[in-house]
């Protein structure tokens, strides 16, 4: 390896001895080889430990925390020590398939304007496995941006590549939040630069019973502290507040949830996402809806700009 890879992999962990090998070994077999991995245990209190001491390739680097930080400050503990220009996340749960390096390090020598890559994926969920195929689509900074804020790219971490310095400029994940976490990182990088979809499947996600991604129930206060650090849901992008709002409260509903619902409601109604009476409400969630229905192809991609001048 040399002294200043070609990429920097973090990988987080945290009591996860049972995919964390899994997930390293599919960064070893990538075709692009000059890359350092950078597994930060998490204060992990099952074997990680003994398992990392035990690991000889000199492309691995640990990086320990005597407490457990959560995802987004074990993410960020990698990013300051990474020594690459570009980095891959990998969540230790998750794994690569062939490429995963390869594809978005040829796409960054070839765009000096880009800062960020996603990448198409297989989710394996407990009753099926579904394909996230992404469009082949390159978005500039401000268009990247609104999809984004407005959930037309799908996201999750093991699926970006970042330039290492225009993350570290972006402040890097934020700490605050439990989820979505990804997404907000996103939103403050896209205005440094643009963004590119890429439709080749270089990862596979896999469905953890005691993932955070899990807790259903968790939803609205999680959506809460993403608005606190995005207030463009309460304030420019109203019916954007209202639609994320009303979708978990529909969700609720379905789950004849009823104490959370209650809750929720209240919760919602504090913090300045449910504005206007139930007939105002539900024309927003509609138009939401149908907009995002209809922007999520590619032709609609490419031509995206921004914003509807409207929604105010």
């Amino acid at each position: 390896m040399s002294d200043r890879p070609s990429c920097s992999v973090i990988v987080p962990t945290y009591n996860r001895m049972h995919t964390l090998p899994r997930a390293v070994a599919s960064v070893l077999a990538q075709d692009e080889r000059d890359f350092e991995i950078i597994i930060v245990d998490d204060a992990s209190t099952d074997d990680t430990q003994v398992w990392l001491d035990a690991q000889s390739d000199p492309r691995i680097r640990v990086v320990r925390s005597e407490r457990n930080l959560g995802p987004s400050g074990a993410r960020n503990l990698g990013l300051a020590t990474a020594r690459a220009p570009i980095t891959a996340f990998l969540d230790s749960d998750d794994f690569y398939r062939p490429n995963r390096l390869s594809v978005p390090l040829a796409a960054f020598a070839h765009e000096p304007d880009l800062v960020c890559t996603l990448s198409s994926s297989i989710k394996h969920e407990p009753k099926e496995t579904n394909t996230a195929l992404l469009q082949d689509v390159k978005l500039a900074s401000p268009a990247f941006e609104w999809a984004l804020l407005c959930d037309l790219v799908g996201v999750e971490t093991t699926s970006i590549t970042v330039r290492t310095e225009a993350a570290r400029a972006a402040g890097g994940f934020c700490e605050r939040l439990r989820r979505t976490e990804d997404r907000e990182f996103l939103i403050r990088l896209a205005r440094l630069g643009t963004g590119r979809l890429l439709p080749e499947i270089l990862w596979e996600k896999s469905w953890i019973a005691d993932s955070l991604s899990n807790e259903w129930t968790g939803a609205g206060r999680d959506l809460i502290a993403y608005v606190g650090q995005r207030p463009e849901y309460t304030e420019r992008f109203r019916k954007l507040g209202h639609y994320f709002a009303t979708k978990i409260l529909v969700a609720d509903l379905r789950r004849l949830d009823f104490p959370t619902l209650a809750g929720d409601l209240r919760r919602f109604r504090v913090a300045g996402l449910l504005k206007g009476n139930f007939a105002q409400l539900w024309r927003d969630h509609r138009e939401v809806r149908k907009y995002r229905r209809r922007m999520r192809g590619r032709y609609a991609l490419t031509a995206l700009k921004g914003p509807p001048l409207d929604w105010r």
